[in-house]
């Protein structure tokens, strides 16, 4: 496992270095230059052709554009903004969530490009229903020029195959990783019970009706589901803001200072501290909203919408809602519930094999660098061990700790002539136990367990989105004879994702999206000519159509 852990890890800092990063913000920026901001400042243009359309109705073989909509956001709205904020804030400090905003605004135009390029190049089947994904434009697009024609097959091959493989980490492995350790702290279910509970119902969806590849059936059973959760989260976020309004100030003097160095950090030096921040800001933000990985556009499809453009407004609005809503309230949850655990003192004083929660402060930090065994009180002695791999981050901000600073220890009783004795496991809390103990101290202890039904619930529609994204992809490799061997494998993963290390899962679904963003991000800035052309095209036809003035 450990050798497992470095392979991975020196595989993302490779495919999620400078150069990656570069290429997103180049991208984003690009688009947003050549379009003249279209996303800030035509907001009004894409808010009324989305989300607040009068055309709402499908044909045969599509889906409506709300519940495409809704498929897309099923497969975003994960762990990603509950767990992967929390993770960010646990690696790259406050300042990590800045740096997801700016990921969000430039790749709302990165997903715009992805989605008009989708509808282009998509296809009927002659069953009527549409196929379509990001490998479709990626080798009708580079076909059509002579100097790429040669990668158009292969480049469509390696990003569909990245697909399957990202579908089986991120959108499933990792999802019900998340999804078993949260209903294990809110309800005592063990993890395996939770997945594999889970993953019958997957199957279930998976495996009945008569469409091969699942993105009808997929959105019908999203659309109903995604706009109730979010509603509840968010109103759930609300009530905690509001009864923490004091500190949004400091929360957002934090964020500000953290994204530019300004903030210090216990045990580091803040140029290190930026680049963690710049990094899991990107790496979560993506994570997220996968704006630049191309997965989205096998959701937009099977969209009865024909004018390209609405097809990549739809995907403005969906990183808008999934990254600056969604992931903003966990993150300002975080930051602004003061922790209400006990001192670390007080849990080393009476370490057993309860798991005990305590606040981690600047002047604790030195425990992790300090000798393996500590007197705690009573005559016994705990063994400490640190188990995460690299330096935790201390946020201090000037109201106090707030719960982004949550240790968790963990005793193992062992008996010996003197009596029994504890080894003590400490851990730092990341991931959605953190933001369970965020959400208890204004809701008490039934917080944990609507959080935990929620992350499950995340987790549920993020799994089957991707299990239609995989699907078709792996349909576009081996035709429809591969869709059910997918739909038997993915379920299986379903089962056994309760059971898999957590980091070790966070760090696969790293690898897999920057493999997809590799190829992806290169072709959307190839056939950026194509998405300004019809980007310019649409924008002068709606101004034709505008009225004109009684005087004109």
């Amino acid at each position: 496992m450990e050798l497992l852990r470095s392979l991975i890890n020196s595989a993302n800092d490779i495919l999620w270095g400078a150069p990656m990063l570069a290429m997103m913000l180049v991208s984003g920026a690009y688009f947003s230059v050549r379009t003249g901001f279209f996303q800030l400042r035509r907001a009004g243009t894409w808010l009324k052709s989305t989300i607040f359309s009068r055309g709402n109705s499908s044909s045969g073989g599509s889906i409506t554009p709300f519940q495409a909509m809704s498929s897309a956001l099923a497969a975003t709205l994960g762990t990603g903004n509950i767990a992967g904020v929390a993770t960010a804030l646990s690696t790259g400090g406050a300042g990590a969530v800045f740096w997801m905003w700016i990921s969000a605004v430039l790749g709302m135009m990165t997903g715009y490009a992805e989605n008009l390029l989708g509808c282009l190049y998509r296809r009927r089947k002659p069953d009527g229903s549409w196929q379509g994904g990001a490998m479709w434009y990626i080798r009708g697009g580079l076909s059509e020029k002579r100097v790429t024609k040669p990668l158009a097959k292969p480049l469509a091959a390696v990003f569909a195959g990245a697909c399957v493989l990202s579908s089986f980490g991120m959108g499933n492995i990792v999802q019900m990783n998340c999804a078993a350790q949260s209903i294990q702290a809110g309800f005592g279910i063990p993890g395996v019970v939770t997945a594999v509970v889970l993953a019958l119902v997957t199957g279930a969806v998976f495996f009945t009706g008569r469409e091969k590849n699942g993105a009808q059936r997929t959105a019908a059973v999203t659309a109903k589901i995604v706009p109730v959760m979010s509603a509840l989260y968010i109103a759930a976020a609300v009530y905690i803001l509001a009864v923490n309004i004091t500190r949004l100030p400091d929360v957002m003097g934090l964020i500000f200072r953290s994204a530019f160095g300004l903030e210090a950090a216990a045990g580091g030096v803040s140029g290190y501290m930026v680049k963690q921040a710049v990094s899991m800001g990107f790496r979560r933000g993506v994570f997220s909203n996968e704006a630049g990985l191309g997965s989205s556009v096998a959701a937009h499809a099977s969209m009865s919408e024909t004018e390209p453009c609405v097809h990549g407004m739809w995907s403005i609005f969906e990183v808008f809602f999934d990254t600056i809503v969604m992931c903003s309230m966990t993150a300002f949850v975080l930051l602004a519930s003061p922790c209400r655990e006990i001192p670390m003192q007080e849990a080393f004083n009476n370490v057993s094999a309860q798991p005990q929660y305590f606040r981690l402060t600047e002047c604790d930090s030195l425990v992790t660098s300090g000798a393996p065994l500590l007197t705690v009180g009573s005559g016994k002695t705990a063994q400490m061990r640190t188990v995460y791999g690299e330096e935790f981050t201390v946020l201090i901000s000037e109201s106090g700790v707030t719960c982004s600073n949550i240790m968790k220890l963990t005793g193992i009783p062992h008996s010996t002539p003197h009596g029994t004795q504890w080894e003590a496991t400490l851990e730092e809390v990341t991931g959605a136990e953190l933001m369970t103990i965020a959400f208890s101290s204004v809701f008490g202890n039934a917080a944990g367990m609507l959080l935990s039904a929620a992350v499950a619930l995340f987790a549920f529609t993020t799994v089957i989105g991707w299990g239609s994204f995989g699907a078709q992809a792996a349909e576009y490799l081996a035709g429809e004879r591969a869709v059910i061997p997918f739909r038997v494998v993915y379920t299986l993963l379903a089962a056994l994702g309760g059971v898999i290390d957590m980091s070790s899962a966070w760090g696969i679904a790293d690898m897999f999206n920057g493999m997809m963003a590799a190829v992806n991000l290169p072709v959307v800035l190839a056939l950026s000519g194509t998405v300004i052309r019809r980007t310019r095209e649409f924008t002068q036809k709606k101004r034709a159509e505008k009225p004109r003035s009684l005087d004109g």
